[in-house]
Parts: C-alpha cells; sequence; structure tokens
C-alpha cells in the first residue's frame, strides 16, 4: 500500500480515507444504548467502528463551511437582510448532520486543529482547552485577516440518553463580530 503521507502535497484535499470502512453491520448499536441509559455521552465507550475518523475539533469547523453568508451580511446595508444572513449561517450547520449516526473523537487536552484552504473564504483554530468537563475553544474569521467579520467562541457539548430519547446541549458561547457593525 502506498505510503499516504509521502504523496500528499500542500493543500492537497483527500477524497476518500486511506483505509476502506469497517462493517458496522455486525454490531448492534442498540445492544450498546441499552447499557448507557442516564450516562453523559462524553463517558460512555464506544466501539471504535461507531467513531468517525475525525475529532470534535475538526468536525466543528464544518459549522464555518457556509461562511459565505457571513460575507453576504457584510455586504448588506439593509440591517434586516444582514440580519437573515447571520441567521441562515447559523443554522446551516444543520445541514452537515443529516444522516450522520457516527461519533467523532474526543480531543486530547491540548490538542489543535487549524483549517486553512485557498478555495473557501475563511480560517479556523481551534483547541482542546479543558479535558474534565470538555471544553473547546476557537477562532474563526474572514481570510482578510479578520477585516470583515470574525466568529469564536467556546463549547461545551452534553449529551444524555435516557429510555425515550437522546438528548444533546452544546452549551457554550458563541460570538460573531461585523467588523463594519
Amino acid at each position: 500500500m502506498d505510503n499516504v503521507f509521502l504523496t500528499l502535497q500542500k493543500n492537497a484535499q483527500r477524497t476518500k480515507l486511506p483505509v476502506p470502512m469497517f462493517d458496522r453491520s455486525q454490531i448492534s448499536i442498540w445492544s450498546i444504548l441499552k447499557q448507557c441509559i442516564g450516562k453523559e455521552l462524553s463517558k460512555i465507550t464506544m466501539p471504535i467502528v461507531w467513531n468517525e475518523p475525525v475529532s470534535f475539533l475538526q468536525r466543528f469547523t464544518e459549522n464555518a463551511l457556509y461562511s459565505y453568508l457571513l460575507d453576504r451580511a457584510d455586504e448588506c446595508n439593509d440591517p434586516i437582510m444582514r440580519m437573515q444572513y447571520v441567521a441562515a449561517f447559523a443554522v446551516s450547520s444543520i445541514s452537515n448532520n443529516c444522516d450522520r449516526l457516527s461519533k467523532p473523537f474526543n480531543p486530547l487536552l491540548g490538542e489543535t486543529y487549524e483549517f486553512v484552504r485557498d478555495d473557501l473564504p475563511f480560517r479556523y483554530m481551534s483547541e482542546q482547552v479543558s479535558h474534565h468537563p470538555p471544553v473547546s475553544a476557537f477562532t474563526c474569521e474572514s481570510k482578510d485577516n479578520g477585516n470583515r467579520w470574525r466568529f469564536y467562541g467556546s463549547i461545551l457539548p452534553k449529551a444524555k440518553f435516557s429510555v425515550k430519547n437522546m438528548e444533546v446541549n452544546p452549551k457554550g458561547l458563541l460570538t460573531l463580530e461585523l467588523k463594519r457593525y
């Protein structure tokens, strides 16, 4: 097998994982979840095949994929339209979770993740700043050194299972600054 790391070029994007995905059909998620009722999701040990091959820091970066909406909000002089662009950005991250059942890996304390791509209008940096409780901090800004907008905050993800439902509360403080306003 070719060494994947030696063949990557600067800013190259992978189109598939270097190793095929495990067959999950042999593992019953329900037999695992029955043992987890009432527990917090971050404290549950799951079989590795149920994890995504990314950490929470990397997955949270996906919230910024629709940042062009913030660019449009910054260009907009009408305050109502500007608020509509910001609201659209706020809910756009939901589209990344459709049909996604895997859990990202919990980041290690001090772990960082940086994301910059030439074809996207933002840059992103995050760090796991606390382990108990798990807290991640991030900053994301427009590529012009943040002269248009800046989005930053900290997240404390909480999730619990009960008999009839699963509750997810991404607690934290998120701030968006549109520099012109």
